[in-house]
């Protein structure tokens, strides 16, 4: 097959240096798919782009639109290409090839849930970190920056139909959730797996990358957690479907409550802040919680592999 395995005897090195290069041009091509398609659907005349460009913040279908383009060419394009130059067979690279155990795929659900007031106390603990007098400066740039950011994000989320609530779930919950886990949990875990012997670093140096991928320093605790757990997931279960559909349940999770309260800002307020304050005592009952269910997931999955073993 068409250079099917061509990198799979590369060093580490190389093989990151290919998954940069090839992201780098899926962004590129992506970039360049989406400003023909928002040509087609708007007009190809200078005017009209001249006007797309200037106010590409304030036009939400644009952002959507774009950020379809950038989630396959940035994430789930470049794994799946790797993966084929990688090895000789791009399914079992990505453990996406394996039986899905219809037990552990409902725990790994039902933890993201339960977990969800302990997430919501570690994001706000992690904005109250106060940066020292000296980096005033760029503690003040990264909160405007992340002001920008969130104004976006609420602007792609707003859906005043059921139309553009299922486009987002299809691209932020769907999409992005296997184009990153392809990516993270997929590549980069393999790549990092082979040069360093110790699982749980391989695991947390990835989820640290994961969340400083995202560019969000008021949220970076919450995503190394997360990303944490997803490399954790992967690990135990041996199915890449499983952090996919974590990563699938807390973004849909996110994106659904987006939608039910978009229109009431204090219930927004109320929902975001659960786990913390006067409900702290909910995130101790929730990591609690989720720290048992991911055991029945391991306990599970041991007993399975056990069974193979005999088998």
């Amino acid at each position: 097959m068409f250079l099917k395995g061509l990198f799979k005897d590369s060093s580490v090195f190389t093989q990151l240096l290919m998954l940069v290069i090839i992201a780098f041009l899926g962004l590129m091509t992506a970039s360049f798919a989406s400003a023909i398609f928002l040509m087609i659907k708007y007009g190809f005349s200078p005017e009209v782009i001249s006007e797309l460009t200037t106010n590409m913040i304030d036009n939400p279908d644009l952002l959507r639109n774009m950020q379809f383009f950038q989630v396959l060419g940035l994430f789930v394009f470049p794994a799946i290409i790797c993966a084929w130059l990688f090895s000789d067979n791009y399914k079992t690279y990505l453990q996406i090839d394996t039986p899905i155990h219809f037990p552990v795929a409902g725990l790994t659900v039902l933890s993201i849930l339960v977990a969800i007031p302990f997430l919501n106390f570690t994001y706000l603990l992690n904005q109250q970190m106060v940066f020292p007098e000296w980096m005033k400066g760029v503690e003040q740039w990264i909160m405007e920056m992340e002001q920008s950011q969130k104004e976006i994000l609420e602007k792609v989320l707003y859906a005043d139909n059921i139309g553009i609530l299922l486009f987002n779930i299809a691209v932020i919950c769907i999409l992005t959730g296997i184009g990153e886990e392809f990516i993270f949990r997929g590549v980069l875990q393999n790549l990092f797996g082979k040069v360093i012997a110790n699982h749980h670093l391989v695991i947390w140096v990835v989820a640290i990358l994961f969340s400083a991928m995202h560019f969000q320093f008021y949220g970076f605790i919450t995503r190394m957690l997360l990303g944490a757990y997803l490399g954790y997931l992967l690990y135990y279960t041996k199915n890449m479907w499983m952090p996919v559909l974590a990563h699938f349940a807390n973004n849909c999770f996110s994106v659904v409550t987006y939608y039910i309260f978009q229109d009431s800002p204090e219930m927004m307020q109320k929902a975001d802040t659960i786990g913390a304050g006067s409900t702290w005592w909910l995130s101790v009952a929730s990591l609690s919680l989720f720290i048992f269910v991911f055991w029945q997931i391991k306990k599970y999955c041991n007993l399975n592999i056990m069974k193979e073993d005999v088998q």
